[in-house]
């Protein structure tokens, strides 16, 4: 399949209720090896930049994007993203996509796409964008290409300097990195270069090879340096049996298993996406077991240790879900809160008394964090909050001790977590 034939296929599923990740799996295969990384990156730039290809469409076309085909408006994101993003040359951008359209709208609509793609290429040194200091909010809606709800409670916590930062980094794809489960230094196989990544120990950046191809023969998993601190910040020392619940893809229950040296217990509510830790797990040797079950409703009795890793709206990872922004709202964060309270109240109950319950989430937003953590210690006396274990990154531990990686700062995902000891 042409690739931007399979990009547009993917923004197709996406705008018709399909996680993009899912999506891109269904129609990569289709497509030639050597093309399938320009796919993915013409279909996942275009939904993680749609507000600015978007305004840049707007500036070129005889109607707003709203009031188009949507698959018309699919095509012109596909251009508009090689002309403005990549270095394809203007006359492959347009030329190819053209006529990628036509085989798929005919010639009337791709007649459409052309004029408008042309008309881009020749005013793309004026930019339609707000002035980013007389209009901070519009500039961030627009060039940065993130919901206006979603900015202006970012606004309302951080300066407009590191919001900036954060839009900046949410809008960058992410790297792909190898976390090692011992000290060990990496032996990549050959046709696979790693880089250390400053300032996370065990974690490394692959520059060169694939990933399965980099896991070949190493103790490590495909892990960013925000979800390795979550399990560092668990602890080496865990009581048994722990529980990973909302495991999958079961990253952090891996690793774990292999820090605590106990068995593991990773519990999801999803078949499908539980079933791909059991690999992984058999690979490395690791104790982990698996159980298909809500979170809500524990089918353990007693736990020693309980990672709660709880569905969030997944702030701190926008950059690695494509479509993700364009899904959120505040009602959807609402619900969230409160599934996220069920969770919680069901993993307190079933850790034993002087064991640990550890709330975490990909999410930047306080409701989701913080203030849920609050509220459960108001209602639940018997556990305490508890400092992080030693070695933990100043620049990621609240002044109460809990762990907040902000990526504005450390260049990797977000994420949250506390520590909730239960009184003996």
């Amino acid at each position: 399949m042409n690739p931007r034939a399979a990009a547009h296929r993917i923004l197709g599923e996406v705008r018709r209720g399909t996680r993009s990740d899912r999506a891109a799996s269904r129609i990569l295969p289709d497509v030639d090896p050597a093309d399938r990384g320009l796919a993915l990156d013409i279909a996942f730039g275009c939904l993680r930049l749609r507000a600015r290809l978007d305004a840049w469409i707007r500036a070129c076309a005889d109607r707003p994007p709203s009031r188009m085909d949507r698959a018309v408006r699919d095509w012109l994101r596909v251009g508009a993203y090689q002309l403005t993003e990549l270095r394809t040359p203007d006359h492959a951008a347009v030329g190819e996509t053209v006529g990628a359209a036509r085989a798929a709208l005919g010639r009337g609509r791709a007649g459409y796409v052309n004029a408008v793609l042309r008309a881009l290429a020749r005013r793309r040194a004026a930019g339609p964008f707000p002035d980013p200091d007389e209009d901070p909010v519009g500039h961030l809606c627009s060039w940065g290409s993130h919901p206006e709800w979603l900015v202006r409670r970012w606004l309302a916590r951080w300066d407009l300097g590191d919001v900036r930062r954060l839009v900046e980094h949410q809008n960058r794809p992410p790297d792909v990195v190898v976390r090692m489960l011992s000290g060990e230094e990496p032996a990549p196989p050959d046709g696979v270069e790693l880089e250390p990544v400053p300032g996370w120990p065990r974690s490394f950046r692959l520059q060169s090879g694939l990933p399965q191809a980099a896991l070949a023969g190493l103790r490590a998993v495909i892990q960013d340096p925000a979800a390795s601190a979550v399990v560092d910040y668990t602890g080496g020392r865990l009581g048994e049996p722990v529980l990973d619940v909302c495991a999958a893809p079961g990253t952090k229950a891996l690793g774990l298993a292999a820090a605590g040296g106990v068995p593991v217990v990773a519990l999801d509510i999803s078949p499908r996406r539980l079933a791909r830790l059991g690999a992984p797990a058999r690979r490395l040797g690791l104790p982990v077991s698996l159980a298909v079950a809500d979170a809500r409703r524990l089918p353990v009795a007693e736990a020693g240790t309980v990672l709660a890793d709880v569905p969030c709206t997944g702030t701190g990872v926008l950059r690695r879900r494509a479509d993700a922004r364009w899904r959120l709202g505040q009602r959807g964060l609402d619900d969230l809160v409160a599934l996220q309270r069920e969770i919680v109240d069901a993993c307190a109950a079933a850790v034993r008394p002087g064991g640990l319950l550890v709330y975490s989430t990909c999410s930047l937003e306080r409701e989701e964090n913080e203030e849920q953590v609050d509220a459960f210690l108001d209602r639940r006396p018997d556990y305490r909050r508890e400092p992080p274990p030693a070695g933990a990154r100043d620049d990621c531990t609240t002044p109460r001790g809990d762990l907040f990686v902000r990526p504005w700062l450390t260049g990797t995902d977000g994420a949250y977590a506390a520590r909730l000891r239960r009184i003996a």
